[in-house]
């Protein structure tokens, strides 16, 4: 996608910049996943990336090793021990472009990111780069909560432009909050977004294109393909020692109510086992099995009933041990059921609600879902059981 914004124009006639931000604050596979991020991002034709808050989580040691192996370069102006700018010169060195990026110390806390050392004052960053480095073209990524932004791109007027490393969104047009153009491209990815700096005319920056990858209009590029494949086979690696441990953890804490597999409800509710086959939910794990993702912990506990419950056993736990639990199956929506098999009047289940299926229908997973219509291919009524 890079390619096609590019390949018309000399390579010192653009400059590709990432925010930053780049790694997910709640997976167990953060490090894992950096290093191969940033060797995608370089690969891709990025020239430099702000340092924003899920960075840090790395720790500054695992950062600065991170770097040391990088094509390319990550910039802080007030995080103390990493480059604080970059000044790249364009138009054959006509124009003197300075990047940099800073982070707002309460983002740091919202977001409950540990780091040390503790990013310093932004605004003071920002002045004294513009005052001490020669330049004709300044762009500041921010990471800030929404009127922050304003409050520090406002605070240092010698900006040119703003990118807003965090909020999620893109820009369709440029945002009036502040004395400089500010722009965002933060959708996780899915887009690439250009405008044009033009000296010569009033305003200089032109309104924001934004272009939707898709693999449909963009070429795949054997490297990053290689690293995505090597990637996922150790994330795979990875997730079953993780799921073992977890294994390990939830059989010493034991209680009352387990999960049994749908083929306990079957013998009494055999209607909706048997509308329940006709769904994907019932085979949801060949999805997985297709893509070689069977042993990552972050897609399969969608794929498989009861593996996230901590406090009750019985549980998808591994394919050796309880491989009847595999498959999105009568208890994920309802709960666990031994109780329910035991007193079936006196434990009734529960019913299933929009927010069970959320859990796993999120927008990064599923964009296009709609509950409401959704709902009405797995529907079944509340039934009695047959037994007294």
């Amino acid at each position: 996608m890079l390619d096609q914004v590019t390949e018309n124009l000399p390579s010192d006639q653009y400059l590709i910049i990432n925010a930053g931000n780049s790694f997910d604050r709640n997976s167990p596979y953060t490090g894992i996943a950096a290093k191969y991020i940033v060797r995608m991002l370089g690969l891709s034709g990025v020239d430099v990336i702000g340092i924003g808050p899920t960075e840090l989580l790395l720790g500054a040691g695992n950062l600065k090793k991170l770097l040391s192996r990088s094509a390319v370069e990550m910039v802080s102006a007030n995080v103390p021990g990493f480059l604080p700018y970059i000044r790249f010169n364009k138009c054959g060195g006509r124009c003197k472009v300075l990047v940099t990026s800073v982070i707002d110390p309460g983002v740091l806390k919202t977001l409950t990111v540990k780091f040390k050392p503790v990013p310093t004052d932004p605004v003071a960053a920002i002045r004294k780069i513009e005052k001490e480095v020669d330049h004709d073209l300044f762009i500041v990524i921010i990471h800030a909560m929404d009127k922050r932004i304003a409050e520090i791109a406002n605070s240092c007027p010698g900006i040119d432009l703003v990118i807003d490393g965090l909020t999620h969104g893109i820009t369709k047009k440029i945002d009036k909050k502040t004395v400089m153009p500010l722009v965002m491209s933060n959708r996780r990815g899915q887009y690439v977004s250009y405008l044009d700096y033009r000296p010569d005319m009033k305003p200089e920056f032109t309104q924001p294109v934004n272009l939707w990858v898709s693999r449909e209009k963009t070429a795949e590029d054997l490297q990053i393909k290689k690293l995505a494949e090597k990637y996922d086979k150790e994330k795979n690696e990875y997730g079953r020692k993780l799921r073992e441990e977890r294994l390990r953890q939830k059989m010493m804490k034991k209680t009352p109510n387990l999960y049994l597999g749908y083929h306990a409800c079957e013998s009494c509710h055999p209607d909706n086992v048997a509308s329940w086959r006709k769904t994907r939910h019932a085979d949801a794990l060949a999805t997985l099995v297709r893509k070689g993702k069977e042993h990552d912990v972050e897609c399969i506990r969608c794929h498989v009933t009861g593996m996230d419950d901590h406090d009750v056993i019985g549980g998808f736990s591994s394919f050796e041990e309880n491989p009847w639990m595999v498959n999105v199956q009568c208890e994920s929506c309802h709960g666990p059921g031994a109780n329910h098999v035991q007193q079936p009047h006196k434990n009734r289940m529960k019913v299933g609600r929009q927010m069970d299926c959320r859990h796993c229908h999120t927008y990064t997973t599923d964009p296009g879902f709609d509950f409401d219509k959704k709902v009405k291919i797995i529907e079944h009524k509340a039934v009695q059981s047959t037994k007294p």
